[in-house]
This record gives C-alpha cells, structure tokens and sequence, in this order.
C-alpha cells in the first residue's frame, strides 16, 4: 500500500534529519525538504482520481457549488502547508497567522453557498 511506502520514506528522512542536525544542519534542512517536496508530489498523484472526479460532479451538478468546495478545500489545503511550514521554521505566531487567514479566506469561498442556503431556509420559512 501506499501509505506504507511514504511513512516508510518520512521515517527514513527522519532518521537522516536527526543524524546530520548536529553535524551538517545545511544537509538536514536539503533533507528535510526533499523529503517534504517528494511526500508532497507523491500525495499529489494519489489525490489525481479524486480531482477527476470532483471535476467530473462539477459539469454534472448545476450550480456553483461543487467549485465552491473544490475552492474551500484549496485554500485550506494550502493555508495548513504553509502553518506547517512555519511551525517547521519556528514560527509559531506566523503558524498561527496562515491558519487564521486560511479559515478565514474558507469561509469567504464558502460565502455564496452559505448565503444559498440561508435564502433556502427564510423561503422555506415563508
């Protein structure tokens, strides 16, 4: 499976992170991100037939709001790789800054079907 094959390479570099942090700490940082940008490129491939798919559900439905989702989840994606980036780095108060402006940009994606569903409930209401 795959999940085996990338924790297997997480804990490899790991292990090589830990080694050359005393010695050479230019080496474990090229590690560290080689082994970042490998994981990534590799969960990348594995998430294609998913992106597919959501593509696929966004011609078929109508309405925007599988794009909406497919927007969320963007930002939220990219909001939480550059929290671990910056915690990563030792930057915790930045960590906390992506985090905060990516559940905030989420939720201005998520706006138009909020406000969808919202008009659906005062009609309902009527």
């Amino acid at each position: 499976m795959v999940i085996f094959k990338l924790a297997a390479a997480a804990f490899v570099a790991v292990v090589l992170y830990l080694i050359l942090k005393k010695e050479q700490p230019a080496f474990a940082f090229l590690v560290s991100a080689g082994a970042a940008a490998g994981l990534l490129l590799a969960a990348a491939r594995q998430v294609e037939p998913l992106v597919g798919w959501l593509q696929l559900l966004d011609a078929t439905l109508p309405g925007q709001e599988a794009g909406c989702l497919l927007r969320v989840l963007g930002v939220v994606l990219v909001a939480q790789l550059a929290a671990d980036v910056c915690r990563e780095g030792g930057m915790l108060a930045a960590a906390t800054a992506a985090e905060l402006c990516g559940r905030v940009l989420a939720l201005m994606q998520a706006l138009p079907m909020l406000q969808q569903l919202f008009d659906a409930y005062a009609g309902y209401l009527q």
